[in-house]
């Protein structure tokens, strides 16, 4: 369970105590799946109490993870200083990792390396079906212009097209001239031919992120819907449907 590398700094999981007020939220199963897969290989850091416990400075949500797991011991780090520098610590180690941002372009290809192997692994730490293909279209098509996680939107540029009237019934048609995509008139309606009012216009719209963090915690929300036994759908956008209608006025 513990790397051997870390067996000096072995630690009873009864003797810590939780960091009071901690503003961290990690996701206890996704620590456990690598846990299980791959035990503790970097410790926690704890700070002593002087009453024989310790307060986790930093590894809270390990310390849950492993408690799911039955363990009884974990590996730790002492930083004996006092509380305010541990704080200090604690706060130093989230923030750091929040000012960092994931290239879904490189991701995409680790993950292609390790899902044969770790597919479990990898469902476990919930990259699903739409994930995966969501990092696969930001690395075909944003890997140059991807900054700091965020995916700038994809412009289409609609084409003109021609009205013509019916003699016969006054039936008016807007007809896409020889240069448009017929594919793409089909999936995107008229809005792929620059006509508006179009009771048949298929509308889309994209949503753009203004940074990573925004991107990431739409993802998470996906991810609760999807799971959520309160909205009920067979797909994604039922689901958020019903959540938008409990939660809205209109």
């Amino acid at each position: 369970m513990i790397h051997e590398n870390l067996s000096n700094l072995r630690v009873p999981i009864d003797a810590l105590v939780p960091l009071d007020g901690n503003p961290r939220r990690g996701n206890i199963d996704a620590i456990a799946a690598s846990y299980k897969q791959f035990g503790q290989i970097k410790p926690i850091v704890v700070r002593p109490n002087g009453d024989g416990n310790f307060t986790v400075i930093a590894g809270n949500h390990q310390v849950q993870a492993a408690k799911s797991l039955g363990w009884k011991e974990i590996a730790a780090v002492v930083l004996d200083v006092e509380e305010t520098k541990a704080i200090a610590f604690a706060i130093a180690d989230n923030r750091t990792v929040e000012l960092g941002y994931t290239d879904d372009s490189a991701l995409f290809e680790m993950l292609s390396i390790i899902s044969e192997d770790y597919g479990t692994l990898v469902q476990e730490l919930q990259w699903d079906d739409f994930e995966m293909a969501a990092l696969s279209e930001h690395a075909d098509k944003y890997d140059d212009d991807y900054v700091q996680g965020y995916v700038a939107p994809e412009i289409v540029k609609p084409v003109n097209a021609v009205t013509t009237t019916d003699p016969t019934t006054g039936e008016k048609r807007f007809e896409a001239k020889s240069d448009v995509d017929t594919d793409d008139a089909v999936s995107r309606g008229s809005t792929a031919v620059n006509v508006s009012g179009s009771e048949k216009a298929v509308v889309q719209y994209t949503l753009v992120f203004d940074s990573s963090d925004q991107q990431r915690k739409w993802y998470d929300f996906i991810r609760y819907l999807k799971s959520s036994a309160v909205y009920g759908g067979d797909t994604t956008a039922e689901r958020l449907f019903e959540f938008i209608e409990a939660h809205s006025d209109f």
